[in-house]
């Protein structure tokens, strides 16, 4: 450049020679620059996907289907389904990404991993449910949903879903799905205590689509759905009239597996009427043999641990241990985990009544043991789900990310190729400004970078964002999952003082003590697994802690419960272990710390026309004179937080409505006197 200007300065080239030169070379150069950034799209461009198309989605899901109808459980099935995930999203196609979700779901619910696949067929549904596609997709996806949510004993959801997918069949007047999402709102209605009466009439219409459709095998679940309807309302004659429907219907199919079900349901409303075992037991015989001869090992231990329980009924015991037996060990072959605890369970019980408290002991450590993994099952499905959601949405956000990326490289790069044809223009009418053009150019150049490495550090600080979210959520997830068990050091301070008594030779008090402790803890473990009990259950289960804790404290303490109505409180739903931690607490924290000599807890339950109210009071030292008080602060705020969340669940999805205060009992001086805890329970009312 310096030896251009020292010829021009000698008059060597003329203007209009300098001004061409100097055009050409910025030409040059800003063409060099415009082919760099072409290449440094392409070298960048990290959204590299294979060619497909809908037939290739469509082929990855049929393939996870086949491997799964012959090796269910083969991983391969999922990578295929996972696949036809990721291909869907790569071209954008939302039918076919919802189709893709909904299939990775049934492999789950398949594989029984209810609550992954309940999340996926949501989502499935709400992906297409307001856009224009075919309404069987619509369908297909609720009704799916509604099962992976009944199945995962969320009948709630499964309620929500099968009424979508319901409506929707009765538009398209659909018979077929008229009658699934009818069946599927009977059998979820059925497992709400306020609502069973409303499934009758989801059977019948169910029932009458099949029969518009001559489905035999539509009819044939009908019948056996309304049978076990009728042997819950205990209405057994009826029932065992729509199973004999069902026999002969099913005798004219020659379906064998059908005519098992049913022998297996006709001896279940014999057992539950409890007029006929002998009865019972000759449907159960026949059931056991057909479910042999088709080799199904998980019904066999099923009819095996119902047959047992006649045996047990009819008081012979060694019978019914005979069959619990064989129930268990077909139960492990199949590692039925739900099976070998119930097994076990009803064993420790037999041996608990013939006063062998030694194998009672045994069974019951094998039932806690199987409790205690498929609650770990639970947890790590769950966890799973979590995952497997997050890394779904992942990919949805980075498929998104980088589309936006190549959208605006591609807008970048019009931009700059406008910009230089500008510039050509510019360059001939005004040579005189080239330079400065150069240098605006440069400092563009610079701010582009400058914006990438902005984008750049943005979406990674993002992506942290979003990771700490998930691991904060994950670990909230793990930690609410290790509260909901049993508290260990009461157990073993239960099985000290019992161990205390032995080596006192007080052998009556010890197995008096153990006696009420097995019976709490089978109570915890029966209960827990309901969402609702009675009250007088809940009592109960009070009553044996309490006993178990005065004599682990040596009568420091006095206790009593009253109730006005032994008979109404039978009809009182609660949600499992609500009134336990309050009286934990009154023990721990108002009269243990209290110098008093007369420690009183006292339990009363009144009925009045509000509802029903319950008072969990103590003479103790109250909160602001317990100098454990503030050392334990946190852990029962956390306790008391998880019971209120549990009332709030119940509020939510039962009729009733349960409220609870704490209050804090002062003497005519404002002394504390102990505490109160105050629990209503009142009927829903009726919105006007």
């Amino acid at each position: 450049m310096k030896t251009i200007f020292k010829k021009f300065r000698q008059g060597s080239f003329c203007v209009s020679k300098l001004i061409y030169f100097l055009i050409t070379l910025l030409i040059t150069i800003n063409s060099s620059n415009a082919i760099a950034q072409k290449e440094e799209l392409a070298n960048n461009d990290n959204f590299k996907t294979r060619i497909v198309d809908s037939v290739t989605v469509l082929n990855e899901i049929n393939i996870s289907r086949d491997i799964q109808k012959k090796n269910s459980g083969d991983k391969k099935e999922y990578t295929h389904a996972k696949n036809a995930i990721n291909y869907a999203l790569a071209l954008k196609d939302t039918l076919l990404y919802a189709r893709a979700l909904d299939n990775l779901g049934l492999l789950y619910r398949f594989n029984q991993q209810y609550g992954q696949a309940l999340t996926l067929h949501i989502k499935a549904f709400e992906l297409i449910e307001d856009l224009p596609v075919d309404p069987l997709y619509k369908m297909i996806f609720a009704n799916n949903a509604g099962v992976a949510a009944r199945y995962f004993e969320k009948y709630d959801i499964s309620v929500k879903y099968y009424l979508a997918a319901l409506k929707i069949a009765e538009k398209e007047n659909d018979l077929r799905n008229i009658a699934i999402s009818s069946n599927g709102l009977g059998n979820a209605l059925a497992n709400i205590p306020e609502k069973q009466d409303e499934a009758l009439s989801y059977f019948n219409r169910a029932l009458k689509a099949e029969k518009s459709r001559n489905n035999a095998r539509g009819i044939a679940m009908n019948f056996l759905s309304i049978g076990d309807y009728y042997i819950q309302k205990k209405e057994y004659t009826i029932a065992r009239d729509y199973l004999e429907k069902l026999k002969k219907l099913n005798t004219t199919n020659n379906d064998e597996h059908g005519l098992a079900i049913t022998d297996e349901f006709l001896g279940i409303s014999y057992l539950e009427e409890g007029k006929d075992y002998n009865k019972a037991l000759s449907y159960f015989t026949t059931s056991l043999e057909s479910f042999r001869l088709t080799k199904n090992v998980l019904k066999e231990s099923e009819i095996l641990s119902q047959m047992a329980a006649i045996k047990e009924k009819q008081h012979k015991t060694d019978q019914a241990l005979e069959y619990y037996h064989r129930s268990m060990e077909l139960a492990r072959q199949i590692n039925s985990k739900g099976l070998i605890m119930a097994n076990a369970e009803n064993i420790a019980s037999i041996y608990e009544n013939r006063n062998d408290l030694k194998k009672a002991l045994k069974y019951f450590k094998v039932a806690k043991l199987y409790k205690d993994s498929i609650d770990l099952t639970d947890q790590q499905i769950q966890i799973a789900a979590l995952t497997s959601n997050y890394d779904i949405e992942k990919k949805e956000a980075r498929i998104e990310l980088l589309e936006n990326e190549k959208k605006l490289r591609k807008e970048q790069l019009l931009s700059q190729q406008e910009k230089l044809k500008r510039q050509e223009i510019l360059f001939l009418l005004i040579g005189i400004s080239i330079l400065a053009i150069l240098v605006i150019s440069l400092l563009q150049n610079r701010h582009i970078k400058l914006k990438k490495k902005s984008d750049l550090l943005f979406a990674s600080q993002e992506k942290e964002r979003l990771k700490a979210l998930y691991e904060r959520d994950l670990a909230q997830a793990e930690m609410h999952a290790s509260r909901l068990q049993l508290n260990p050091h009461f157990l073993f301070n239960c099985l000290n003082g019992i161990n205390y008594l032995i080596q006192m030779k007080e052998n009556e008090k010890a197995t008096n003590y153990l006696i009420v402790f097995s019976r709490f803890l089978r109570m915890v473990l029966q209960t827990s697994k309901n969402q609702v009990i009675p009250l007088h259950e809940e009592l109960t289960l009070v009553r044996h802690y309490l006993t178990l804790e005065s004599n682990r404290f040596d009568g420091n303490f006095s206790y009593t419960i009253s109730v006005d109505d032994e008979e109404k409180i039978k009809q009182v739903m609660i949600p499992p272990l609500l009134l336990q931690p309050y009286a934990e607490n009154a023990i721990l924290h108002g009269l243990l710390p209290s110098n008093k000599e007369k420690k009183e807890l006292n339990i009363n339950v009144h009925f009045c026309d509000e509802g029903v109210k319950i008072i969990i009071e103590d003479n103790g030292v109250g909160n602001a004179n317990d100098e454990t008080y503030k050392a334990s602060q946190s852990h029962k705020s956390m306790g008391t937080q998880i019971t209120q969340d549990r009332i709030d669940l119940f509020n939510k999805s039962y009729s009733g409505h349960i409220s609870c205060k704490i209050i804090d009992k002062t003497d005519k001086a404002g002394l504390e006197t102990g505490t109160a805890v105050i629990i209503e329970i009142h009927p829903k009312q009726e919105s006007a």
